[in-house]
């Protein structure tokens, strides 16, 4: 508070002086002045080149695993993913999200994130690549093409309603919205360090 009013007392009296010497010195200080507190007040634009976002989606990515084998929710898919599945869902699953996570940040390379529409994006990515896992994990199988077409066959009504209810219970939308923090607090951060 104090450093607010002493920068302010000091802004006018230099106002004052140079007014009293010139008036073309008062019309200079006032434009530079007011164009130096405009470029303080903007934010400052931090540029996602490809190689940036690239890193960025990876570590959001990186670290979100992280998080998931401290908290156990990789345990909770291994759990129903048994067996010889889980690696190959494990890597549809990563690979489909960082493409989707990818494709986000090319939207607004010259603008930071906007945060709930990203956080939104991330969680909706992580269930549509849980799905998309869902579909092409067998493809890594023996005979996993006819699997696939076994699966995506959908007898009754509830064997479709199982479908899509799978990956809410894998949590792949809450690791698509811990990325989205988490890549939200990184691309926040790397802004910062650029400045």
């Amino acid at each position: 508070m104090r450093h607010s009013t002493l920068m302010a007392g000091v802004t006018t009296m230099l106002g004052d002086i140079a007014t009293a010497l010139h008036p073309l010195y008062t019309v200079r200080w006032l434009m530079s002045h007011e164009s130096q507190r405009r470029r303080a007040s903007e934010t400052i634009v931090f540029p996602l080149g490809p190689g940036k976002r690239l890193l960025l989606v990876a570590a959001s990515l990186l670290l979100t695993y992280g998080i998931a084998l401290v908290t156990f929710m990789v345990r909770w898919i291994r759990f129903w993913m048994r067996g010889e599945y889980f690696l190959p869902y494990l890597f549809v699953f990563v690979t489909t999200l960082a493409l989707l996570l990818f494709w986000w940040t090319s939207r607004r390379p010259h603008a930071p994130l906007p945060i709930l529409s990203t956080i939104v994006y991330s969680v909706v990515a992580g269930y549509v690549a849980g799905l998309i896992a869902m579909v092409l994990y067998p493809f890594f199988q023996s005979d996993g093409l006819q699997h696939m077409i076994e699966a995506l066959r959908f007898p009754t009504i509830e064997a479709a309603i199982a479908f899509f209810w799978f990956p809410i219970r894998l949590l792949t939308w809450l690791f698509g919205g811990i990325t989205g923090v988490t890549m939200l607090v990184l691309s926040r951060r790397w802004r910062r360090m650029t400045c």
